[in-house]
């Protein structure tokens, strides 16, 4: 895998997209250098595995994405504006919306620095540490539910506390990103903005009767 995944790097690295984004490449390479050291005969990286000029396969991702992570063998987090304990705070990584399923659904996560040196000498970081007090007071989110967090278990209103929290790109995103962490169907439909927030919220009053839903 990787010895493929260099020889693809060699064969883009002189493009004009690839020269503008070196930070993009060199993320590829370590995702592909870690997977490897963990052992994984198979990595995915949202941002280089999902071909969203299919609409098919777009839909599928955000649908399916929540379940990836959970059954991944372990879940890489790069912090790239994080340097130690002392500045994770202000990551941009703790502001955006889909990053909150990639944080709460695995098992099993490592965090790396903005060098990419590992956060802890933990092999799983959902372990109590100084690293997960930090990454708890980064995202007001209790340390119970950072090391076990299971869809609806903390009810709505605390889920959407959290994610109120973080932007995404697209307004629909809001209500996409969402999805795995309330275990809810949701048909994928971009360009109707805040409506998918309306049937998200529709989907969640017929499946509970947590009025937290309005208040949060």
């Amino acid at each position: 895998m990787l010895d493929r995944l260099k020889t693809f790097c060699r064969q883009i690295e002189s493009s004009r997209e690839c020269c503008q984004d070196h930070l993009g490449l060199e993320k590829l390479v370590m995702f592909g250098e870690l997977s490897l050291q963990r052992g994984c005969k198979y990595a995915w990286l949202d941002t280089a595995c999902i071909d969203k000029t299919s609409s098919a396969e777009l839909e599928e991702s955000i649908r399916s994405m929540y379940s990836w992570y959970r059954n991944s063998a372990f879940c890489v987090i790069h912090l790239g504006d994080t340097s130690g304990l002392h500045d994770i705070r202000s990551d941009p990584w703790f502001t955006r919306g889909w990053t909150l399923q990639e944080l709460l659904a695995p098992k099993v996560v490592k965090f790396f620095d903005r060098k990419w040196r590992p956060m802890s000498s933990n092999e799983n970081d959902k372990t109590p540490s100084p690293l997960l007090d930090a990454v708890s007071a980064a995202t007001d989110i209790p340390e119970v539910q950072l090391l076990d967090f299971a869809p609806g278990s903390q009810g709505v209103r605390n889920i959407m506390l959290w994610a109120s929290r973080r932007r995404t790109t697209r307004v629909e995103d809001v209500a996409y990103s969402l999805i795995g962490l309330f275990d809810v169907s949701l048909s994928i439909a971009y360009g109707e903005g805040w409506r998918a927030f309306y049937r998200l919220q529709e989907e969640l009053i017929r499946k509970s009767s947590d009025m937290g839903l309005f208040a949060w």
